[in-house]
């Protein structure tokens, strides 16, 4: 019987079973190193930093750490924060704060946990989640020049930002003095207190969340004969309150918050030559979400 066979080279495993197993290691060789390697999927990129105010545990001072950890965020977040946006903005910046961080003094970024932040060390996180995912430039392609109308292409980048830290963790709770000879206990504000003010931010104005914050801020107030009364949780306190003593613990509050200092850019326009201030929003971080 005729064949086509090529058997050149071939080896019969009855005669040589030796060299017949290396000749099929040799070809399972090669054919191994002919596929196509399959695509590696890379984790997310990020970066470790310092909060400024620091997370302080049961009230406890002495153990505050600053050690957060963020990622970039993908494309699995960015289906997340479109459908968080029908939720308003309270949703929405829990989502992002919630897919952009890894972990806060050595525990996983719960809910709980970035409640119990201070707003400043929120806005680091969410400076650090933009840092992590687009990069440290943030482009106005047509920037309107509030001085002269011209518009032009600005580029601010993050490290332009200016960034206040608590020096003393226990700066967190301080004292304002009011009207009348009295004083107010105020500590600042936390995550937990952002949530219920975006919580009614929709329906409520400025002035009604303001007597929010303060009501849960304001811890108590001394009167001038030394008395001392406990306040916090009271809104009709904080309705009750002089509208410059409300203004004063509320500038009060925002000089003490550490943390990015949004509203602090500024630059000089060379066309007109003036002074421009920026005040740079969530919106602006994260172009496009």
């Amino acid at each position: 019987m005729a064949t086509d066979l090529n058997t050149e080279g071939y080896t019969n495993p009855l005669d040589n079973p030796a060299a017949a197993n290396a000749q099929i290691s040799a070809l399972l060789s090669e054919a191994t190193q002919g596929e196509v390697a399959k695509p590696s999927i890379s984790h997310p990129a990020g970066g470790n930093f310092s909060l400024p105010g620091g997370y302080v545990r049961g009230g406890d001072y002495a153990s505050v750490r600053y050690d957060a950890e963020v990622r970039e965020l993908t494309g699995a977040d960015e289906e997340a924060l479109t459908k968080a946006r029908s939720g308003g903005i309270g949703k929405f910046l829990a989502t992002l704060l919630q897919a952009g961080t890894v972990g806060v003094a050595g525990l996983l970024a719960s809910p709980s946990v970035l409640s119990e932040l201070l707003l400043g060390d929120r806005d680091m996180l969410l400076l650090e989640i933009r840092r992590a995912t687009y990069g440290d430039e943030i482009v106005w392609d047509q920037y309107s020049c509030p001085w002269c109308a011209e518009e032009f292409r600005l580029t601010v980048t993050l490290d332009e930002i200016p960034i206040r830290r608590l020096d003393d963790p226990s700066k967190r709770t301080f004292e304002v003095p009011l009207r009348k000879g009295r004083t107010a206990f105020v500590r600042l504000p936390v995550g937990a207190d952002q949530e219920a003010l975006l919580a009614i931010m929709d329906r409520a104005s400025d002035s009604e969340q303001n007597t929010i914050l303060l009501s849960r801020c304001i811890i108590s107030v001394v009167e001038a004969d030394g008395s001392e009364q406990a306040v916090s949780g009271n809104p009709d306190f904080a309705r009750s309150l002089g509208i410059m003593d409300r203004q004063s613990i509320l500038d009060a509050i925002e000089k003490n918050q550490p943390g990015p200092q949004y509203n602090g850019v500024k630059f000089t326009h060379d066309s007109c030559g003036k002074e421009v201030p920026l005040f740079i929003r969530v919106g602006d971080l994260f172009q496009g979400l």
